[in-house]
């Protein structure tokens, strides 16, 4: 299992390589052409769209597709190959409207990928394993996103210029990007050439697709996993705020930055790029142990507790004013981080066979999604207009809804059972 699990994995890597970098400089990148502040959530909503409307389609068709390549292999390669241009092209954007467009193109991408991807742990794993398996991803989640996260800091120590000129991106950045186009490449190929599907699933699935829909299955899968909906909510539209605002708050709280085109915001927006790092490495290091708390304190138990850390340091990066008070707190966020990339699909995946595993991944990322498309077009009016156009609020805000997630997270204890829930 344990090289089956690694070859899954690998091609996260890269992909989360690329996430890590998008992470950490996509506001960096808005702001140096032009975007203010409270025009961030809606510019990053085109994450959260693509994900809604790409990853379910991709998943379902990828359930029905047979052919000698593979059930999922030819979504996985084709959304690589638009992966890889749309990194190239990002950083060489000169203005804000064809940097949104390439991120659309970008995310789109990124999530037809994701769902074939992920859909593969269940199509090459037996259940006892897939729990393993999903962990070992988000250890290779974690990992590829420290070091994209760290790149543009790494680059500019390097000698590589980290301050942008209005209209244009910082040439450490752009560095960045294209080391992570090449990163997908290899990491993607990796995976594609080492992981054979199996046959049997391809049987398996002309059966139970034809079972589904005359059972509407994804209304199916919706009733068993909605309980789970309610705590993704939570937590990913705080992380979705960490994501958009946590450059313009760092650099402004504690580097004093007033612009983005000057020496402070530099170094502020590679610092987040330190935290993001931080986090992201530690959520690819705890990942390891999770399996083992899992069934030891159940799997609910865990997840609310790591949401409690991640409350703890979504506040605290606004309210810290010390550099390793900063990094205690992307350390607390990278616990929740691991479980949040886990635990839920953990505990829905036990609803499934692996014959709709496109579709559950699909229906996993509605709960995703929405969340982030909500913090999109909400946030930036209440900034505007409810925090006279502050943004370092935002991030207590978003430890309290992760907060509201443990609790809730608390009362599902009966789905640490293994009885299937459709």
């Amino acid at each position: 299992m344990r090289i089956k699990g690694l070859d899954l994995s690998v091609g996260y890597l890269g992909l989360q390589i690329a996430f890590g970098i998008q992470s950490a400089s996509l506001s960096r990148v808005f702001q140096g052409l032009g975007a203010s502040v409270d025009q961030l959530a809606i510019l990053w909503l085109a994450g959260p769209v693509t994900g809604l409307l790409v990853q379910p389609v991709v998943g379902a068709i990828s359930d029905r597709h047979g052919g000698r390549f593979g059930r999922r292999r030819p979504y996985i390669l084709v959304s690589a190959l638009l992966v890889i241009a749309a990194l190239a092209a990002l950083p060489m954007a000169t203005s804000l409207m064809v940097a949104v467009v390439v991120v659309w193109g970008l995310e789109a991408a990124m999530n037809a990928l994701h769902a074939p991807y992920r859909a593969l742990v269940a199509d090459t794993l037996p259940p006892e394993d897939q729990a393993s398996g999903y962990a070992m991803q988000t250890v290779f989640i974690g990992l590829g996103a420290l070091a994209g996260a760290c790149a543009p800091i790494l680059l500019a120590w390097g000698g590589w210029s980290n301050v942008a000129q209005p209209g244009q991106t910082a040439p450490s950045i752009r560095v960045a990007f294209l080391a992570a186009a090449l990163a997908v490449a290899l990491a993607v190929g990796w995976t594609v050439a080492r992981v054979r599907e199996p046959v049997s699933a391809h049987a398996a699935q002309h059966d139970l697709s034809e079972k589904f829909r005359h059972r509407s299955g994804f209304a199916a899968l919706w009733q068993a996993l909605r309980p789970v909906a309610a705590i993704q909510f939570l937590s990913w539209f705080g992380l979705y705020l960490l994501w958009v605002y946590a450059t313009p708050v760092v650099a402004g709280q504690l580097y004093g930055a007033t612009s983005p085109f000057d020496a402070a915001y530099a170094r502020g927006a590679d610092f987040v790029g330190i935290l993001f790092g931080t986090y992201n490495g530690v959520a690819g290091l705890f990942a390891f142990l999770l399996p083992g708390l899992f069934r030891r304190f159940g799997v609910t138990q865990v997840h609310a507790a790591a949401l409690v850390a991640g409350a703890l340091g979504l506040a605290g990066l606004a309210l810290v004013s010390h550099p390793a008070g900063l990094v205690a707190c992307a350390v607390l966020i990278g616990i929740a981080y691991a479980s949040i990339l886990s635990a839920p699909f953990v505990l829905a995946g036990r609803a499934v066979s692996s014959a709709t595993a496109g579709m559950f991944i699909g229906v996993m990322n509605i709960f995703i999604v929405v969340p982030q498309l909500v913090a999109g077009l909400s946030m930036g009016w209440i900034i505007a207009h409810g925090l006279g156009g502050m943004a370092w609020p935002v991030l207590p805000m978003a430890g309290g809804l992760m907060a509201m997630g443990a609790v809730l997270s608390l009362c599902l204890s009966t789905m640490d059972e293994d009885a299937p829930l459709v």
